[in-house]
């Protein structure tokens, strides 16, 4: 038999969860994207941004690589307006980040 506070306690732990999920979000930050414009005048913010993802394991690890590189090179050389994102696990070479 179901208790009488089981709805309760369901009722306060969505509550607890709902509040912890929009503290850990970036809500705050888009609010307050203008303020830190107009602080940080030189900081570019774009609408768009072309990402990718660099991981190690596979046979072809190295032409991955070249291949991320033509392409951020690429989009830097046609001037996009958007950012450009490379997500690279922690067994990539560092060389290889930091010539990202």
């Amino acid at each position: 038999m179901a208790s009488s506070q089981e709805p309760w306690l369901m009722l306060r732990l969505l509550l607890v969860l709902v509040f912890a999920v929009h503290k850990t979000t970036a809500f705050g930050e888009v609010m307050r994207a203008p303020q830190m414009e107009q602080q940080e005048g030189q900081r570019q913010r774009h609408k768009n941004a072309y990402a990718t993802m660099m991981y190690m394991g596979t046979p072809r690890d190295y032409e991955f690589y070249v291949a991320i590189r033509v392409l951020l090179r690429s989009l830097a050389r046609l001037q996009v307006d958007a950012d450009l994102v490379v997500i690279a696990s922690q067994d990539v070479p560092l060389r290889w980040v930091h010539t990202m």
